[in-house]
């Protein structure tokens, strides 16, 4: 059977080839394994021991607030420790929502509903037994507290220690199995290696011998034909590419010497016209397919952003039409005062979320209109003093929760501006939402003036606080849509990252322009240019600036 050296060479690279799959195949399966375990360490053991933590610090709380409630003998104490026992019963029942999200196992929900358990016999034994009987008592002995609450603190102690075995244990299982798949991959990638190259090093060995043997037969003949010697034949009886080249030598000596000058003349000429005509036909391809790809590319953006676009459009329409209703009700409920004062303050808190999602998804809303350029923008003269005052009032609430001072200054003859009212005061609000939100018992300015710049008059904007300011390096990030300078899990301030984009947005829509100045530590001054009309005011330079006190810290 015929088998040419191509089909050797192959067949060895073939072998290797099928070792390495079969080495990474094994090896992606391995560290799947350990990235799985990895990732459930992550994800569950480490928060799960971090709210067992929470808890145990709650019911240290709890504990200490009944000794206090013990030894304090004065009725005012002794109601201010009862709303505290009871935030911490609030925040204990937080932490165990927040456990049984991350409840991987059957036995570690049993374990969880056993904690819970306990906690509200904690909490009955408190509220039924203990206080009831602290008040009888008027000498402040502690010894009640410890022979009647000691024995529901001990399970209670107990459950959270069998909680607490029981991530450890979920850890430890994980990290033999991380262990167990690093041995197994580390000994299979050895052995696979040694295999693979004790294959090649035979078939190499094996392959290259025998052909530089018959190779040395051919060459010993072509020095004999040099020296011209045309006697004899090479007799190569192996039927592959060696043996079918000693055959045709054979054949060439004979008419070797009249031929040999126009076979390499003519042999070079073909191989340049070969080599010409490859790289042509090869530049040809690769230019069509560069040109496929980038139209592929570029439709596959396109259809993708507008998906996106109306996506983000209709989710946010959706979602905003039940979020209105929710906060008619509630706001039903509020004026109409049926709900008792204890769950009032729900009330307050379902409004004054449900706002600020609102606010959220109309931002979405709008940002995705600006992405399909189907931001409508409504303009009329607007008076720019009275548009000052009033989103500073509007802002006032939070600036002061922050206990922070709200400052305009503009001049008296500021007059009007030929703009989108309402997009403008959506652009005012947010950044000076934005101010309010990043500094604490400082002050937040909004200075108006008019300002022409190339020729073109317009009304300048510039937002200053004295808050945390932003670090130069991260400066870049601050118009781009769902980006903060703080993307960590743990962030402290709150915010999707949207209102600067989309801020941009409508300014460079409106035909202004916004930017920022800021120093890490001293705070921060965003600026927004908008044209207007000529005005036949007198020059804003004139009129000095007049500042407008428009909050006294919280």
């Amino acid at each position: 059977m015929r088998f040419p050296i191509r089909v050797k060479l192959l067949g060895a690279l073939a072998i290797d080839l099928l070792l390495m799959m079969i080495l990474g195949v094994f090896a992606m399966h391995q560290m799947a394994v350990m990235n799985e375990r990895a990732v459930f360490i992550e994800r569950h053991t480490i928060p799960s021991l971090d709210t067992v933590g929470d808890m145990t610090a709650a019911i240290n709380r709890y504990r200490a607030r009944q000794l206090e409630f013990l030894i304090y003998t004065n009725n005012g104490d002794r109601a201010r420790i009862l709303d505290q026992m009871r935030v911490i019963e609030t925040e204990m029942t937080g932490y165990v929502q927040a456990y049984r999200a991350l409840v991987d196992s059957e036995s570690e929900r049993r374990q969880l509903n056993a904690v819970e358990a306990a906690w509200h016999e904690v909490v009955r034994a408190n509220h039924e037994r203990f206080i009831p009987a602290v008040r009888l008592v008027s000498d402040g002995s502690v010894q009640p507290f410890y022979s009647r609450m000691n024995p529901v603190y001990a399970t209670l102690d107990r459950e959270m220690n069998l909680l607490v075995q029981e991530n450890q244990q979920q850890a430890r299982a994980s990290l033999d199995v991380v262990a167990s798949s690093y041995a197994t991959a580390r000994t299979f990638i050895l052995f696979d290696t040694a295999v693979a190259i004790i294959i090649s090093a035979a078939i190499g060995l094996f392959l290259s011998a025998r052909i530089a043997r018959r190779l040395r037969r051919l060459a010993h003949a072509s020095n004999r034909v040099a020296a011209g010697d045309f006697v004899g034949s090479i007799n190569e009886r192996t039927r592959d590419e060696i043996g079918d080249l000693a055959r045709a030598f054979d054949q060439m000596l004979s008419s070797l010497r009249a031929q040999r000058a126009e076979l390499e003349e003519r042999n070079r000429a073909l191989q340049e016209s070969l080599s010409r005509q490859a790289q042509l036909m090869e530049e040809i391809v690769r230019g069509k397919q560069a040109e496929a790809e980038a139209e592929r590319a570029r439709a596959a953006a396109e259809a993708a952003s507008q998906a996106k676009s109306a996506f983000l459009a209709t989710m946010s329409h959706e979602l905003r039409t039940p979020l209105n209703a929710i906060l008619g009700y509630a706001q039903l409920l509020h004026l109409s005062k049926a709900v008792s004062e204890p769950h009032d303050a729900y009330l307050e808190r379902i409004l004054s979320s449900g706002r600020h999602l609102l606010t959220l998804i109309s931002d979405v809303l709008d940002f995705a209109r600006i992405e399909q350029g189907a931001l409508e923008l409504e303009y009329r003269q607007v008076a720019i003093a009275p548009l000052v005052e009033d989103v500073a009032t509007m802002t006032l609430p939070l600036a002061q929760r922050n206990h922070n001072q709200v400052i305009t200054h503009y001049p008296a003859d500021i007059g009007t501006i030929e703009t989108d009212d309402r997009r403008l005061r959506q652009v005012l609000i947010n950044l000076l939402g934005n101010a309010a939100k990043f500094t604490e018992r400082g002050t937040i300015q909004l200075n108006v003036v008019r300002e022409q710049r190339h020729g073109i008059d317009g009304v300048r904007f510039d937002v200053i606080d004295t808050g945390i300011g932003i670090p130069r390096d991260k400066q870049d990030k601050l118009f781009k849509p769902f980006s903060q300078i703080d993307e960590s899990v743990t962030r402290r301030y709150e915010g999707t990252g949207l209102g600067l984009a989309l801020s941009k947005q409508i300014v460079l829509a409106l035909g202004g322009t916004i930017d920022v100045e800021s120093d890490f530590g001293v705070g921060s001054t965003f600026t927004v240019w908008l044209p207007t009309a000529p005005l036949a005011a007198a020059d804003s330079t004139s009129l000095p600036p007049q500042p407008h006190l428009i909050g006294e810290p919280a």
